[in-house]
């Protein structure tokens, strides 16, 4: 897994140049040789295996994401347009309140994945630039370790401080930002000047389109951190000795392990967050059913009521009773459409529309004052109790909204 950048290194003992294949030093007979740098040496010549590896990743998980957005039902939208939050949390995007719960690895997951095409391009150069400049100084085991390292800590700062459900390599991409920054700081020089300069204006850039976009810069300011921090006590290069070599490539290894293990973990209760989006989105179904039949019955009830009153109504004619029953019939037809949610609400509209279509007849058929003056009156008490039950019916069905969005 682990191999060598150069044929001749020097001895860490006695500094001279010695073969970087022998075990021990010819010259003073020390053990000293340099560590072998991850993945294989035609892979790694340029440093940009493991860059290219995770945006693969990335790009890889945003396919499948959109693949089963769409056989969910969603549309061919979902290859440019973010995934559903079910789908995307059961990948593994970072959701506080089930961190809190104990699914600590979307502190990982949620560094490789993204909320659209846009986001993805946009994190993907970015990685594509400065991946393979940060693993060539750094080698490949420092930038595997930096990488997940810095992108875990700008997930936790995120979940410390945002509430709200979040995604994406920007935490870490902020952190080869300071790493790298960190690295021009102390080379110094025009050189070193000039990439800590390119890296905090780059940085700078990313934290302002954050506010503009609403982007996560809590992540983007604690990955930056993380990556300053880790760049001022992490020397460049490769490890070139057996002891730190084993103990990078250690680290290295660790770090794909928990990569892996987290993502096993997401796999374990894959389907689940889907399953509760679809449950929100029956029941969201449900509660505008509800506002939808409420509303038509809020409608009745004040044409009701107002009729109730008619005798108050000075020069009642019967043109204006005819016109009334016309309003019933119409509000009748918007119930007919009305969807109900259960059997009690099914039962309430089925009593309202043979209420409102008698109420219609009885206005119809008024012609002398006497039957104006009957027609207005009738079914009062019915109507009363009618709109008791649909009361008591509308109390328990807000009752089921509040109680399934307090959980």
């Amino acid at each position: 897994m682990f191999s060598n950048r150069k044929k001749l290194v020097m001895c860490q003992v006695c500094r001279g140049l010695i073969e970087a294949s022998v075990r021990t030093c010819p010259l003073c007979g020390r053990e000293a040789v340099p560590a072998a740098r991850v993945a294989s040496a035609s892979l790694t010549e340029t440093g940009s295996f493991f860059s290219l590896t995770i945006l693969t990743i990335n790009i890889v998980l945003f396919v499948l994401m959109s693949i089963v957005e769409v056989r969910n039902g969603g549309t061919g939208e979902a290859f440019i347009k973010s995934a559903s939050n079910g789908v995307l949390n059961d990948f593994g995007a970072l959701v506080p309140s089930l961190v809190r719960e104990g699914q600590w690895w979307r502190l990982v997951t949620f560094n490789f994945l993204h909320i659209g095409l846009m986001h993805l391009m946009f994190n993907g150069l970015a990685l594509f630039t400065i991946g393979p400049l940060a693993e060539g100084i750094f080698g490949s085991q420092k930038f595997v370790f930096a990488y997940v390292g810095t992108g875990t800590v700008s997930a936790f700062v995120s979940y410390l401080f945002l509430p709200a459900e979040s995604a994406g390599a920007s935490g870490a991409i902020f952190g080869l930002f300071g790493l790298l920054a960190m690295y021009g700081y102390k080379l110094g020089g025009s050189l070193g000047r000039d990439l800590m300069r390119r890296m905090l204006i780059w940085a700078g850039i990313g934290i302002l389109f954050g506010f503009f976009m609403q982007a996560n810069n809590h992540a983007h300011v604690g990955g930056l951190l993380a990556g300053a921090a880790l760049g001022f006590v992490l020397p460049p290069d490769a490890p070139s000795t057996v002891k730190s070599a084993a103990s990078w490539n250690a680290a290295a290894i660790a770090c794909v392990g928990i990569v892996a293990i987290s993502f096993a973990m997401a796999g374990r209760v894959y389907g689940s967050e889907q399953q509760k989006g679809n449950q929100r989105a029956a029941v969201w179904r449900r509660f505008q059913n509800a506002r939808e039949f409420a509303q038509v019955v809020g409608k009745a009830g004040d044409s009701i009521e107002g009729s109730f009153n008619l005798n108050r109504e000075p020069g009642l004619t019967r043109n204006r009773m005819v016109e009334i029953a016309d309003q019933f019939r119409r509000i009748a037809g918007e119930l007919e459409k009305a969807p109900t949610i259960d059997e009690q609400g099914g039962s309430i509209k089925i009593r309202l529309l043979e209420l409102l279509n008698k109420r219609a007849k009885d206005f119809d058929q008024a012609t002398t004052d006497a039957m104006m003056a009957a027609a207005i009156s009738v079914d009062r008490q019915a109507f009363d109790a009618l709109f008791s039950d649909y009361s008591n019916w509308e109390d328990s069905a807000i009752e089921e909204f509040k109680t399934f969005i307090e959980r």
